[in-house]
């Protein structure tokens, strides 16, 4: 695998639940793209620290736990018209997690469900363009990579 540039990377979405958690599963959805796409935040899969305090050797010691859900954080030039940002506005007052695929410039894919946690308005300054962002929960469970090649 090269290197490539986040430039012609887009994000859509769709409130369908995929019949498998796989490639097949999520590549059957129709999606829909989000317009105006800005910034796509970490996605840091990371797993939990549980620590241990000895009380007797004033020592803690660390173990690895759980793997944990992440947060990703969405931004868009808001455009109220556009599919994709009225569909992630949708899945704010949803109470079931939504699908999304994020196509990568080199043609990868990566699939994972999460719930819209967050959407929100901002205005800035008299030279700045108004903005929307969402937060994304996602569910471990549904991770999944799809290489182009």
């Amino acid at each position: 695998m090269t290197l490539h540039a986040a430039a012609e990377t887009c994000i859509s979405v769709s409130a369908a639940k995929p019949a498998t958690n796989d490639a097949t599963g999520f590549s059957a959805l129709t999606f829909t793209q989000v317009g105006e796409l800005e910034t796509i935040g970490d996605i840091t899969r990371r797993k939990a620290a549980i620590t241990f305090g000895n009380l007797c050797t004033g020592k803690t010691t660390t173990l690895k736990g759980g793997e944990e859900g992440v947060t990703v954080e969405i931004g868009v030039g808001l455009d109220r018209d556009d599919a994709g940002q009225t569909l992630m506005t949708a899945g704010y007052d949803a109470t079931e997690p939504y699908s999304f695929k994020i196509t990568e410039s080199n043609g990868d894919a990566v699939y994972f469900r999460a719930y819209v946690m967050q959407d929100s308005i901002r205005y800035g300054g008299i030279n700045e363009v108004v903005k929307g962002s969402y937060s994304l929960g996602m569910l471990t469970e549904t991770f999944v990579v799809v290489n182009a090649t």
